[in-house]
């Protein structure tokens, strides 16, 4: 299969001007309380994960749910990024994983994972078990980082068609990766990310718990 060709970027046509990634830098006036808007996950299905290859990068089929405030989101799917494609106060990770959630007006909303080495990680789910379709939907709670403090803002998908309207919502923790899974996602997914899109005035919020 042919891959989507990141080099190309620039000439994919955008349908708002509000796309994604951003650099995710918020004023104090911004800064909420976690109970205000609180999130929480679930994976306990104990299904492997189903590999699905797509052109935009290939998907990881999963099953969960995200409840954040009063709305509810079922997870549809997970790929990976290698390098990331957020960054916090201009820093980049070495990773992003993204988790595709729908609610029942299918509505999109992704969960942003980043993704940090740390030379002695001893990872609880290398991120090469999910590739090779080892690992099941329960496993993904080894991914979640031990706050759940986030960011969250509207943009796009970051890949075409560039779907408008998702909603971000970005851990501020990064989950702690192995040499080794660097090296697994680089090899697999070599430099699949988008480059930083203009903030254009939109508000981005943060929650801390």
């Amino acid at each position: 299969m042919e891959y989507l060709d990141y080099s190309q970027q620039a000439n994919w046509e955008p349908h708002s001007s509000f796309e994604s990634p951003i650099d995710l830098t918020v004023s104090q006036n911004l800064h909420q309380s976690f109970t205000q808007q609180s999130l929480s996950l679930t994976f306990t299905a104990n299904e492997p994960l189903v590999k699905k290859e797509q052109a935009n990068g290939d998907q990881f089929l999963a099953q969960g749910s995200l409840n954040i405030g009063d709305q509810k989101f079922e997870l549809q799917r997970l790929h990976f990024h290698d390098g990331s494609e957020h960054t916090i106060n201009g820093q980049y990770f070495d990773g992003e994983i993204h988790l595709v959630y729908q609610n029942a007006a299918q509505a999109n909303l992704v969960l942003a994972i980043l993704c940090e080495v740390a030379p002695d990680s001893q990872e609880q789910l290398p991120l090469s078990q999910i590739y090779q379709e080892q690992a099941s939907s329960s496993d993904l709670a080894d991914l979640l980082p031990d706050e759940l403090s986030y960011y969250t803002y509207t943009g796009s998908l970051t890949t075409p068609p560039l779907q408008t309207g998702v909603t971000w919502v970005v851990l501020a923790q990064p989950h702690l990766i192995s040499k080794e899974s660097k090296a697994a996602l680089h090899a697999d997914y070599p430099d699949n990310h988008r480059e930083l899109q203009a903030v254009n005035g939109r508000k981005v919020q943060f929650f801390q718990q």
